[in-house]
């Protein structure tokens, strides 16, 4: 198991070959994520996150970096069905929202969401296997001049592949990549990152780090996450993440 887990390490920090000619950042992201579990198959979430660019390079632009750049909350339903002890489906429905300062303007725009994110996990032993995919549904975004623009619909598919191992009831480690794709684009609005994006397969991201339980109602999870995003097949710019999460369970029954 452990010659798997340093081969998928390997193969992992081969995808971080990059290009010196893109613009590539260095960014922090948190979440706090406070999940009430109300019975064995119900559970709510609230999570708040932010994002900060605190490094870039820019060959093309030589734009600054970012500073704080993205705000997001989001909240909804889990339902989850356990067809065996180790096999697993979750179904949560969460609404999104995305905001977006822009430092260099002092302009603020949002975006409305409604995401489903079907999460099959299947355990074995000391590890899990998660297959998430997310249906990121836009339906309201203000970077766009008219009302007729603004409200539309626009539809992103996000794929999570996951292998989480735990060495021990504390630590734990975790490498995932994930792909993002424009699947519909709004009939009226031009397609824009800060809006309805446009089709085609857009964004990767791979993420390897830690999960440390403390105690049994909170986690903490530091990761590395490398970014790439594409148009037109081609790599245009890369980020490198700092990444975050604390988890706080209460159970309420």
């Amino acid at each position: 198991m452990r010659r798997i887990l340093v081969l998928l390490c390997l193969l992992t920090c081969m995808r971080m070959v990059h290009a010196e000619h893109h613009p590539r950042g260095g960014r922090f992201w948190t979440y706090a994520n406070l999940t009430a579990v109300m019975s064995p198959q119900w559970a709510f979430v609230a999570m708040p996150g932010i994002r900060y660019e605190f490094a870039r390079s820019d060959p093309i632009s030589f734009a600054p970096a970012s500073k704080l750049y993205f705000l997001e909350f989001l909240a909804g339903p889990v339902y989850t069905v356990r067809f065996t002890p180790s096999f697993s489906l979750k179904l949560p429905l969460w609404y999104y929202y995305m905001g977006y300062p822009v430092n260099a303007t002092d302009d603020y725009y949002y975006s409305h969401n409604i995401e489903f994110l079907p999460i099959f996990e299947l355990k074995n032993t000391n590890l899990t296997l998660t297959s998430r995919t997310i249906f990121h549904n836009t339906i309201y975004a203000t970077i766009y001049e008219t009302i007729e623009e603004r409200s539309g619909y626009g539809l992103v598919i996000r794929e999570l592949l996951k292998l989480d191992y735990q060495f021990n009831k504390t630590v734990g480690i975790v490498i995932g990549e994930e792909p993002f794709w424009g699947i519909i684009e709004d009939s009226d609005a031009l397609a824009n990152v800060l809006g309805y994006w446009p089709k085609g397969f857009r964004l990767n991201r791979v993420y390897t780090g830690l999960t440390i339980r403390v105690g049994q109602s909170c986690m903490i999870s530091p990761q590395y996450v490398y970014e790439t995003s594409y148009d037109s097949g081609e790599v245009v710019a890369e980020n490198h993440y700092v990444f975050i999460t604390f988890t706080r369970v209460l159970k309420l029954f």
